[in-house]
């Protein structure tokens, strides 16, 4: 039954007391004879009404704080709601909670109740030694999480990431290990720290439905600098009055990632596109399994790394909270790169000149190689001393291979990362339409990434399913064994499988590797789940990721479960034989087989890389040009990696080991007299092995560096010889002497110097003719009416027509195109062909990047419908296109030649084309095949007073090894100086220094070896 309270209003209440008081009553009898006191009611106090409040707390939220470690830092958790951070309930521990209260109404009541809930959350939180931090949020929350994580100069300690350090210890601390008083690569130190990071949680509808350890569903919430900046976006978001989404949280996370590194960064970062606090938090100096280490990863450890040493480096009022301030302001802005803001924008200035060295650096250490990471550190940083550079880079090696051996990646992998992350950097933050995180292109770009890290994904699942299921037949086989003994041998080897099974999955070590394809799988379909709002393409990668992270984590469980399985059995066969001591026998002499085994296994593959090494040796003393060196630079390399393989197994033969001695023992512990000296003599074999393997390690080890440098020493050898091989094919096609260069330039040329001199004659309207200045055998005559130009070469017999149109607004532009035929200096006659007003027009509009045409625009700054109308207005650019052919004579080229023309006065700054005293300044790109050979010319030219000069030269080949041959042709007295370089890997490496000579240039290779090139004269500036 349930009882029900009779509640007595206020108004009932005074209405009873009233009619008791006039000694009336509603029960008196008609002759009045009966009377029936009424007693006075008491009001009932109004807040008697009870409420209950209860919450689950088991929706898990965990993360992890980096920039680097942060260590019993402070940890507090609000809502983000309207702009506006409010208290939340949250618990340090999975539980629940119930909590009354009483008021007026039942509704007050229970937010009385909920207030009390929320007022017993913990105050703070810290985070634990390795920077991880975690706590529970009811079940029914759905909202914005906003987490600080913070340390200051007098609590919570931070790891220094930075391979440069982090500043100084203002006085001597037992946090300074080495007693430098600097704050070293992988020291402790505290300094004014707050990393924020918002997290959307969804209510959860089923509260019965809970996981692992009772949680119903947890949520991954790194705090990084990145996350920092994220979330200035959404609060501003929230301040604006729109929800934080998920939606709104990936827009967040993809404009930070825009804004601050910029587009190409960002595509490498792509896996962090959806949320960027799902994964990024990852220390340098501890890296572990569960951290993706890619090449946006590492864009990141680069940024981050700079801006640390940035605020180290800005004087003692200048923490990393400044320059996250700072930031902060740009992002929150729109715009860090080429802010209005002269302080985010000096920061970004700066970061963009340091980023560089960090990335240098990280390509050395992913190589490592000792020398190169010391030689990196002396380029970036010279004023350390050289114990200073020694010690960090044992520690930047060390954390290296700690990388390596945790799972996170591979020596491969982790190479090519690098360059990669180098490559990415090279241009940081965005500009104008870069910065649209709406933008088609790169999210199709992201697509496709998302697409290639999903495939790679799956192959990594395949692989390691492979041998699960190898391992999952062995079991089978120890089970089966199991089941049919009998006899004492049967019992033995029942033992021998069981306890093998057990040694072999230690040896797999899958966990590791399992946990960190789960950690990039998420990122996977947290990032296409993002996309999938943006387009349709992303969706199926959405729902495959899905299925693979569901694969993923039941390996996981299985993987769990065999080895759960594997243990019970080796301890039913341990069961199985019955004394202690024969079990013990069983397994000393199986666990010293299995080492004997290992170490003629090792030592096979220790002769193996030493033939290795030899075969490299040989082939580098054999080779005679570029091809050979090639094979021993592969050889070296499958040194290197033979290398990396078998020191990857030597923890398990440590393992294998102690785990062999440690049995040996107990058998010497348990054996009977009988038994004692066999179980004696195990033991000191295991014991002679292991002092065997420990020098036969050390050896192997020491190997590593000469192994390096056999391979940097070849490598070197080999990028010398494609040097020299490059210039011998540059200079033999001769297409860089003058007559090809002013072939090929002088078709733009002669059109704008027509054009520069129809503008100084007024543009009048009509038909006009007139003799270009700078190439008076070219006459010309225009229409401004008819859009029409002409152009002869009376003395050649050559021509070019041009045709015009005007397209009008706000910034108009004034487009031609044209065809003809001119002749170089020395007679080679050379075609510009395809004209197309169209595609012209294409091209100016920037509907297509390339013109299938010839073509000029000149850029007006003002609106105009007549080119005669351009005279009122100034031109701000001029661009040009040629489609170029060289139809006749001793040199064939077929190619194109791009220009782009801007002015400035003489003091530099920018000013309009066509007016007196303005130094034109150009860019130009030749393109195209001569001699069956491709290549590249990237120059830059100045013309000052009608005199051209041209800045530096850039020549490459195309097609081979990515040779450049570099020149600064400013014209001076001294001889003109440049050098050469090649690509290693993506890297341009300098090879030589040129100098010019004599009807020619001189090469001096790094190797010491001087080569004289003559009968070149370089784009015609050779002789000066």
């Amino acid at each position: 039954m349930v009882n029900k309270k009779i509640y007595l209003t206020p108004v009932a209440a005074s209405l009873a007391l009233t009619l008791g008081l006039s000694g009336c009553s509603l029960f008196d009898s008609e002759d009045g004879a009966s009377v029936v006191p009424v007693d006075p009611v008491t009001p009932v106090d109004p807040v008697d009404v009870e409420g209950t409040a209860t919450a689950e707390f088991n929706v898990f939220v965990s993360g992890k704080a980096v920039k680097g470690t942060m260590r019993d830092a402070q940890l507090t958790v609000k809502e983000l709601k309207n702009g506006e951070l409010i208290d939340v309930a949250f618990r340090a521990e999975l539980g629940s909670v119930e909590e009354k209260a009483t008021s007026s109404t039942e509704s007050e009541a229970v937010a009385k109740a909920t207030a009390q809930i929320i007022a017993g959350s913990p105050s703070s939180l810290q985070t634990a030694d390795d920077g991880t931090y975690g706590f529970y949020i009811d079940q029914s929350f759905s909202g914005s999480l906003y987490i600080t994580v913070k340390t200051t100069k007098t609590s919570g300690f931070i790891k220094c990431d930075a391979i440069l350090g982090c500043g100084s210890f203002s006085a001597a601390s037992s946090l300074d290990t080495n007693a430098n008083l600097a704050v070293d690569f992988d020291e402790w130190y505290q300094d004014d720290l707050t990393l924020n990071v918002v997290k959307q949680i969804t209510a959860q509808a089923n509260r019965k439905a809970k996981g692992a350890e009772g949680t119903t569903k947890s949520y991954t919430a790194n705090a990084t600098i990145f996350t920092s900046l994220a979330s200035a976006l959404l609060q501003s978001e929230s301040q604006n009055g729109n929800e934080i989404s998920a939606a709104a949280i990936s827009k967040a996370s993809l404009s930070t990632l825009l804004l601050l590194l910029g587009p190409e960064a960002t595509k490498e970062a792509v896996l962090l596109a959806g949320d960027i606090s799902s994964g990024g938090a990852v220390d340098f100096t501890n890296v572990g399994s569960e951290d993706v280490i890619d090449s946006g990863t590492l864009a990141l450890i680069n940024v981050a790394s700079t801006l640390q040493n940035i605020a180290s480096n800005s004087g003692d009022n200048v923490t990393l909270d400044t320059v996250l301030g700072t930031l902060k302001d740009g992002v929150s802005a729109g715009a860090v790169k080429g802010s209005s803001n002269q302080a985010v924008a000096s920061l970004a200035n700066t970061l963009q000149e340091e980023v560089s060295k960090t990335a240098t650096v990280f390509v050395a250490i992913a190589s490592g190689d000792i020398e190169a990471i010391k030689q990196a550190l002396k380029e970036v940083a010279p004023e350390l001393s050289d114990d200073v550079v020694s010690d960090l880079a044992d520690k930047a090696k060390d954390a290296r291979d700690n990388a390596i051996e945790s799972g996170a990646t591979d020596e491969s992998t982790l190479e090519g990362a690098a360059e990669d992350s180098k490559k990415a950097v090279e241009d940081l933050g965005c500009t104008g339409d870069e910065c649209d995180s709406e933008d088609q292109s790169l999210i199709n770009e992201g697509v496709t990434q998302l697409n290639e890290a999903l495939t790679s994904a799956q192959a990594r699942y395949a692989t390691l399913n492979e041998k699960f299921d190898a391992l999952n037949t062995t079991l089978a086989n120890v089970v089966a064994a199991g089941q049919t003994i009998e006899t004492d041998a049967q019992r033995s080897a029942y033992l021998q499988l069981a306890d093998g099974l057990v040694v072999e999955i230690a040896s797999a070590d899958l966990v590791g590797d399992i946990t960190n394809l789960i950690a990039e799988v998420t990122l996977i379909v947290t990032s296409a789940e993002s996309f999938a709002s943006l387009t349709n393409a992303a969706q199926t990668i959405f729902t495959s990721g899905q299925a693979l992270l569901q694969n993923t984590e039941t390996l996981n469980t299985n993987y769990a479960t065999l080895s759960a399985s594997a243990s019970a059995e080796l301890q039913k066969a341990v069961d199985a034989i019955g004394s202690g001591s024969n079990a013990d026998k069983v397994l000393a002499e199986t666990a010293l087989m299995r080492i004997a085994e290992t170490q003629n296994a090792f030592n096979a593959q220790n002769s193996t890389l030493d033939n290795t090494v030899e075969d490299a040796k040989s082939q580098f003393a054999a080779a005679t040009d570029t091809a050979s060196l090639q094979v021993a630079v592969a050889t070296a390399q499958s040194a290197i990696e033979l290398f990396g393989e078998i020191n990857s197994g030597i923890d398990a033969i440590v393992s294998d080991v102690a785990l062999a001695k440690t049995r040996a023992e107990g058998y010497v512990a348990s054996a009977s007299d009988a038994q004692k000296e066999e179980a004696e003599q195990i033991l000191a074999d295991v014991i002679a092995i292991e002092a065997q393997l420990n020098t036969d390690i050390t050896a192997f080890r020491a190997k590593e560096q000469t192994i390096r440098a056999l391979k940097t020493e070849i490598e070197s050898s080999s990028d010398i010889a494609r040097g020299k091989e490059g210039t011998t094919r540059l200079t033999s096609i001769n297409f860089v002497t003058k007559e090809g260069a002013d072939s090929v330039f002088n078709a733009g040329e002669v059109v704008y110097d027509v054009v520069r001199d129809i503008w100084e004659q007024d543009l009048g309207s009509g038909q006009h003719s007139g003799t270009a200045p700078n190439y008076p055998d070219w006459t010309y005559t225009y229409d401004t009416d008819g859009y029409q130009i002409e152009l002869k070469n009376a003395q050649e017999g050559t021509e070019v027509s041009a045709v015009a149109q005007v397209n009008s607004g706000a910034s108009s532009r004034i487009i031609l195109t044209w065809s003809g035929i001119l002749k170089a200096i020395e007679g080679q006659t050379v075609e510009v062909k395809s004209p197309d007003l169209a595609e012209c027009e294409r091209w100016a509009l920037d509907i297509i990047a390339t013109p299938n045409a010839s073509c000029s625009v000149i850029s007006i700054d003002g609106n105009i419908s007549t080119i005669e109308d351009a005279k009122d207005f100034e031109a701000s650019k001029a661009e040009t296109f040629n489609i170029v052919e060289f139809i006749d004579g001793q040199y064939g080229f077929d190619g194109t030649m791009h220009a782009v023309m801007t002015s400035e006065d003489l003091n530099g700054n920018p000013t309009s084309l066509f007016v007196d005293d303005a130094v034109e300044v150009a860019q130009v790109n030749i393109s195209g095949t001569t001699e069956g050979l491709a290549m590249s010319i990237k120059l830059d030219l100045r013309n000052a007073n009608g005199i051209d000069e041209l800045g530096t030269a850039n020549v490459t080949l195309d097609l081979f090894n990515g040779y450049a041959f570099k020149v600064n042709l400013v014209d001076s007295d001294a001889p003109l100086v440049g050098e050469v370089s090649v690509n290693n890997n993506t890297t341009p490496l300098k090879v030589g220094d040129v100098l010019e000579i004599e009807n020619g240039f001189r090469v001096t290779y790094i190797d010491g070896v001087s080569i004289d090139y003559t009968d070149i004269d370089f784009l015609g500036q050779s002789g000066n």
